[in-house]
């Protein structure tokens, strides 16, 4: 039996998998372990009918790696204390009590967040939540709009995602979509995004013009998209 790793685009993420050939299998066999996917393949089945087979069955295969990376990952505990991701740099939720409403204020790397005295975790993990999402939306928006203008390219709409296993989306009227989660992510890996969608808006595929375009606003974008590769699966811890 040959075992070979071999990477593969699936949706906007690249995946790494154990490819199987043996004399014996007739048809394709998919699995997910904590190693990652492996395919079972009969051995002279062509490549290119086999990546066409991934490829239909993306959605399930992308969407079972996030839930294994989700399982090896430790849950977040929301009180005082407790480490999140922003911007690429750790925070420290502070939890205050006593305020008659609740509000957050990011400062020197602490996140306060003034709570009324009878609330439990998940009224603290619903307000939290709700400030990621608008830290990212005024993010995003900043971020859109200068590479749009140095992409030359129109936006109709910016709107968060809340998708398992997209980072972002673009549509052929220029509607642009982005994972709210990426607002856990270093600046740079943010931007890549970013381009990503953005260069859509004039190569709707992923041709080698495609990757031209991501490349002329963003010359790093192959380490940009490993380091999301990398550290994608904890962005999705929450």
């Amino acid at each position: 039996m040959d075992r070979l790793r071999h990477r593969l685009i699936l949706g906007n993420e690249e995946i790494s998998y154990l490819l199987l050939r043996s004399s014996r299998r007739r048809s394709i066999g998919l699995r997910i372990d904590p190693s990652g996917l492996i395919v079972s393949v009969p051995a002279r089945l062509p490549q290119h009918e086999m990546e066409k087979i991934l490829a239909q069955r993306s959605a399930w295969i992308l969407a079972r790696l996030d839930a294994m990376r989700i399982r090896a990952t430790p849950p977040i505990v929301w009180q005082t204390g407790q480490i999140l991701p922003f911007l690429g740099s750790p925070i420290e939720l502070s939890v205050e009590h006593g305020g008659a409403r609740s509000k957050l204020l990011l400062a020197e790397g602490v996140l306060r967040v003034f709570m009324p005295e009878k609330c439990g975790p998940d009224a603290l993990a619903s307000r939290v939540l709700q400030w990621y999402r608008r830290e990212a939306l005024a993010f995003f928006q900043h971020r859109v709009s200068a590479y749009a203008r140095q992409l030359d390219v129109e936006v109709s709409r910016l709107s968060l995602s809340n998708a398992r296993t997209r980072w972002g989306s673009c549509t052929s009227t220029g509607a642009i979509r982005l994972n709210w989660r990426l607002i856990k992510a270093p600046p740079p890996v943010i931007d890549y995004v970013v381009v990503h969608e953005l260069a859509h808006r004039i190569e709707m595929n992923h041709s080698p013009a495609f990757w031209r375009t991501v490349e002329q606003a963003c010359p790093d974008f192959s380490e940009l998209r490993g380091l999301l590769k990398i550290h994608g699966s904890d962005y999705h811890q929450f």
